[in-house]
């Protein structure tokens, strides 16, 4: 039996959300080892009369697995998704992808603009450092257009500081340093356990900081590139975990988790005054340098608990192989990245660690 959460293709509601006829259509599925909370399809559409709607299209669903689509409407994954292309994006200009029409209620779903055209990010690779530095200053140019905006609070569909990784189940740390202390050394050890220990003073210091729209689960596969490697244009997509919240959280999760040792080592100061730069260019104002600098490392503290919950992951006897290696490369990019940029500095408690500079 097809499971009734997964919005399945057919040409008459196609056709009729599109406002068009829609005589048939060919799907693909995309994705199917990269996807944990959608199924996503490429139609090809034969219209009538010919021309008369899109060639091809994305159509994006709840996914058929039940673990994830319950943590998915707990979340309101699917919710915050359509908000944010409802509500937020017509306002920025030449955004992709383009929207053509929406479904918050259940079965849930998006029909969207087909970009398969374009360059896929790969989390298991990782991204260049040119990569990186473009998504950052397109990820720039949203977190200063809702910069402190007042409207953000209008929606109900975007919680404040919603993250999948804000609360690491306790039960499995233990097992968590037994599977990854070695590989960390012992300096990302006793970072790593100060910020469990000070979870709570660390979502506390994030409350009390500038706020704008984040993407929250900003990484390479939820990337697309055009033009060359060398000079690359970023786009991105998959807004399910959208939240109110620190600008620096996306840029500390791409980096952290997406941007391999070699292509970030001794770069981390142009990546930072690349996207501060673009903040300013854009209008933000009040927002010196120094500030930047401490969001970044506190956001970093904050992200580094995503690799708890994605060795929870990870252990489900379910986990394709390619989700469970770009986990175990993400916790470790992520617990290394803390400390290269010394988040420990913006630790609410920062006493266990001297100066190291």
């Amino acid at each position: 039996m097809t499971d009734p959460v997964v919005q399945q293709p057919e040409p008459d509601w196609i056709g009729e959300v599109l406002g068009t006829t829609v005589k048939s259509l060919e799907a693909k599925l995309l994705g199917e080892a990269r996807g944990f909370q959608s199924t996503t399809w490429r139609l090809e559409l034969s219209c009538d009369p010919p021309g008369a709607g899109p060639a091809s299209v994305i159509l994006k669903s709840e996914t058929s697995d039940q673990d994830f689509n319950a943590f998915s409407r707990l979340n309101n994954a699917f919710g915050r998704e359509v908000g944010v292309y409802t509500h937020c994006t017509p306002r920025l200009s030449n955004h992709q992808p383009a929207v053509f029409a929406t479904h918050a209620g259940a079965p849930s779903w998006l029909l969207m603009e087909d970009l398969t055209h374009l360059r896929s990010g790969d989390q298991v690779i990782g991204l260049t450092y040119q990569e990186t530095l473009a998504s950052i200053q397109r990820m720039a140019a949203i977190h200063a257009e809702f910069w402190m905006d007042p409207a953000l609070h209008q929606h109900d569909w975007l919680p404040n500081h919603g993250f999948w990784f804000s609360n690491p189940n306790a039960e499995i740390v233990e097992d968590f340093f037994a599977t990854y202390g070695v590989r960390f050394g012992s300096d990302v050890c006793q970072l790593y356990r100060a910020v469990l220990e000070q979870t709570s003073a660390v979502d506390a210091a994030l409350e009390n900081r500038p706020w704008t729209l984040v993407h929250g689960d900003l990484r390479a596969d939820n990337l697309l590139f055009a033009h060359t490697v060398e000079d690359p244009e970023s786009v991105i997509i998959d807004w399910s975990w959208a939240s109110r919240s620190v600008a620096a959280i996306d840029v500390a999760f791409l980096v952290g988790g997406s941007t391999p040792q070699a292509q970030r080592l001794g770069r981390h100061d142009d990546l930072l005054l690349a996207w501060h730069q673009e903040l300013v260019n854009r209008g933000v104002r009040d927002y010196p340098l120094s500030e930047a600098r401490y969001d970044m490392q506190l956001s970093a503290l904050r992200c580094i608990t995503a690799g708890v919950a994605m060795h929870g992951f990870s252990r489900g006897p379910d986990t394709p192989i390619r989700a469970a290696l770009f986990m175990d490369d993400a916790i470790q990019r992520h617990a290394a990245y803390a400390l290269e940029i010394d988040a420990w500095a913006a630790l609410p408690d920062p006493s266990g660690f001297p100066l190291r500079r």
